[in-house]
């Protein structure tokens, strides 16, 4: 739709694209306007002026000796230093990273993490409604923190927050949820299941 007159509306969204101050998908969105509307593109055009000029309103100042003395350090050593990148030895794994595995009907499983001198493996696992776990012996130590849901070992319904330890050889007779349930697990990678 292209414009007439520039009315409020329009001042105001012309304004918010020359500040950069749309988020990415409204710029986008306003770009695909703006490339048929004369009257948005002039109003635009004025506002990038001042926009523009907005630095040059700034009183003059020096910074103090120190921050000067900084600043020229700086950039006799090859310019102002980025933040270090993660060494090999670190791991980020963001939330979108990684994959589920089913490991049951209703039960996933995301690996971030395995120490192969301890044999221990930190995970996210989820567990949809209603799912229960079989009676399992633990073949190392077993710890999980709640992060979202009800999770209910042995009787004691945990929440988000919460934690359990279970030590080498300890048995869970009952590990299920009612409403769903993710948490942070670290444990060995297999379980030994029992039959009662």
């Amino acid at each position: 739709m292209n414009h007439r007159a520039a009315d409020d509306r329009i001042i105001e969204m012309a304004a918010l694209y020359a500040l950069g101050c749309m988020s990415q998908s409204e710029a986008k969105a306003f770009e695909n306007h703006l490339a048929a509307c004369e009257v948005c593109q002039s109003e635009v055009a004025a506002f990038e002026e001042v926009a523009g000029n907005i630095g040059l309103a700034a009183d003059e100042s020096r910074p103090d000796s120190e921050v000067r003395n900084l600043l020229l350090a700086s950039l006799q050593n090859g310019g102002v230093q980025s933040e270090p990148k993660l060494s090999p030895e670190m791991v980020s794994v963001r939330i979108d990273e990684g994959e589920w595995s089913q490991i049951e009907e209703g039960m996933l499983i995301k690996v971030l993490s395995v120490d192969a001198a301890s044999g221990l493996t930190t995970s996210l696992m989820k567990m949809s409604p209603g799912v229960r776990l079989g009676p399992h012996r633990h073949k190392g130590v077993e710890e999980i923190f709640i992060l979202e849901g009800d999770c209910i070992v042995n009787g004691e319904t945990l929440g988000p927050g919460d934690y359990h330890r279970a030590s080498p050889g300890s048995i869970h007779l009952t590990t299920h949820t009612v409403h769903g349930t993710m948490f942070l697990l670290r444990a060995p990678m297999d379980y030994e299941f029992i039959s009662l």
